[in-house]
């Protein structure tokens, strides 16, 4: 953008009053971005700037900018400004919650936030801050990455380096990873987002895809809406490649706010507890009736789940992806943890391909920060049929259950129903031979091998054939085979710890949660630390 003719810029030698005018004159030309017209669209769209972007994120008046000056600065022989443009990337030190974090993002009023001649971008400060003093990194992302306008430019094209990867690789298995889509993302800039530990888009407002609409036309012919192509129903209900929608930036703000609430500064320490207020004696009675005595009618798992940590403040995580399984993070007498719950009213609970996905994912991430898990188990076993098989739904199952054998940190389940076969075997797994985790049973827990109605189909085949009436041979077999699901019969054996009142849940949980801390302390000095893989 051209500077004020009328203007004289400060010179070498002048008063040092002069040159703060000056500081303050590019400042100004810095802050109109892309032209204060381009600023007006986006607030016309209910959209914010960069810049406002991370001064709503962070808590008020700590947005500390890293490079407000930078841009291509043109000057006359006279040593006068004639024309400035800004870097199309923002970026500095912020505090939210009172805990500092490095942040950065795309100015997409510039070159849509392509990169260009003066682009500074995150792993030049805010990445190697991060990571410098173990601090969490959020990327707040709207972005096209490569341009073939920078081409023209250099004029030549080069061979792509992949030198962002490593560094990201970094931030993954050291501090806690935040990315928010703000809007059209694609090639790096979307890449470099699902790189992260959680991530969230808003809806009908942000994009995530390698190339949009245009190049997706070019190359195979497919003419489609950027929406269709990469909006919040493909990414955060089909694909899971986005773990959250929100309904507007200020609800992604609050939702990143929340995720980070949860997790310590990086991987070797332990989140803080937080007063909460919320009494951990406190009885629920609500939870004796939640369950319903047939045992074939479902119930709402995620009240289940409000009822028992603080103050009814649960942070969900990918509800639309896998979702017969429930994952996301909650506090018990102030302390935080992973929460594991299955939800019977998808696929009566059982784990697909995508669950197991996700639950491999969020072990890894809990105990990564070192973070207990809680889990809600009502599990009937793999998903059956064919459709499932297409999905690979058994090596993504055996990936579950080797980041639970692997994960460290303890873990607490309360068998609230069922709990079938080999998809099971994920949360009952005690990682190292050392570890005892803990298992309480409810009255309602029906716990086998295998589920009775399939069982039976399968080992009396035979028998129920040769029956006189092969429906009611079938049905006396269950009838009969039923009888011993009794939970009590297996508390007899150590199945579990005890079999207890389901109203004195939330009094056990925050009692296992408080007894994990020490061993948690000392997960955080683990010399060796696994990548979590988004």
């Amino acid at each position: 953008m051209p500077a004020d003719p009328r203007h004289d810029s400060w010179k070498p030698g002048e008063p040092w009053e002069k040159a703060l005018d000056e500081l303050e004159y590019i400042r100004g030309l810095a802050r109109e971005m892309g032209g204060l017209d381009r600023i007006a669209r986006f607030h016309e769209k209910g959209k914010y700037t960069a810049r406002e972007r991370m001064e709503r994120l962070a808590d008020p008046g700590t947005f500390l900018e890293a490079g407000p000056l930078v841009g291509a600065a043109e000057y006359a022989a006279d040593g006068n400004l004639t024309s400035f443009k800004p870097g199309a990337y923002v970026m500095g030190l912020a505090e939210i919650n009172g805990r500092p974090v490095a942040i950065g993002g795309d100015d997409s009023t510039i070159s849509g936030g392509s990169p260009h001649d003066v682009h500074k971008g995150p792993w030049q400060y805010t990445q190697p801050l991060s990571l410098t003093y173990g601090i969490p990194y959020v990327a707040l992302i709207e972005g096209v990455g490569h341009s073939s306008k920078a081409d023209e430019h250099s004029g030549r094209m080069a061979l792509p380096q992949g030198e962002h990867w490593w560094r990201l690789a970094e931030l993954m298995r050291n501090v806690p990873v935040a990315a928010g889509f703000m809007g059209a993302c694609a090639g790096l800039p979307a890449a470099a987002g699902c790189v992260s530990h959680f991530n969230c888009m808003v809806k009908d407002q942000s994009q995530v895809f390698p190339s949009g609409p245009p190049v997706v036309e070019r190359a195979i012919g497919e003419r489609i809406h950027k929406n269709d192509l990469g909006g919040y129903q493909m990414h955060v209900h089909t694909s899971g490649e986005v773990d959250n929608a929100a309904e507007d930036e200020e609800d992604l703000f609050d939702q990143i706010r929340s995720f980070l609430s949860y997790l310590p500064d990086n991987m070797y320490g332990v989140a803080e507890r937080v007063e909460t207020g919320d009494d951990p004696h406190r009885p629920v009675e609500e939870l004796l009736h939640l369950m319903p005595t047939k045992r074939t009618r479902g119930y709402d798992p995620r009240r289940l789940i409000e009822l028992v940590v603080d103050n009814g403040e649960f942070f969900e995580m990918r509800r639309y992806f896998g979702g017969s399984l429930i994952t996301g993070f909650g506090r018990f007498d102030g302390y935080s943890a992973g929460i594991i719950g299955n939800d019977p009213m998808v696929m009566a609970g059982a784990m697909d391909g995508p669950a197991a996905d996700k639950y491999a994912h969020f072990v890894m991430l809990c105990d990564a920060f070192n973070l207990p898990v809680v889990i809600f188990l009502d599990m009937p076993g793999f998903m059956l049929g064919s459709a499932a098989e297409r999905g690979a739904q058994m090596r993504r199952g055996a990936r579950a259950l080797l980041a639970s054998a692997e994960a460290e940190v303890p873990k607490v389940e309360f068998a609230v129903r069922k709990s079938y076969g080999v998809a099971a075997d994920a949360p009952h797994s005690i990682g190292h031979p050392f570890n005892v985790n803990l298992r309480f049973g409810w009255p309602a827990g029906e716990w086998g091998g295998i589920p009775i109605e399939g069982g039976v189909a399968a080992a009396y085949k035979r028998e129920i054939e040769a029956a006189p009436d092969p429906e009611a041979h079938r049905l006396m077999i269950e009838e009969r085979l039923l009888r011993l699901r009794s939970p009590m019969k297996a508390a007899h054996d150590f199945d579990v710890i005890d079999l207890i009142d389901p109203r004195e849940t939330r009094r056990l949980a925050c009692q296992f949660v408080k007894l994990a801390q020490p061993k948690l302390k000392r997960l955080a000095d683990r010399p060796h630390k696994r990548m979590v893989w988004p």
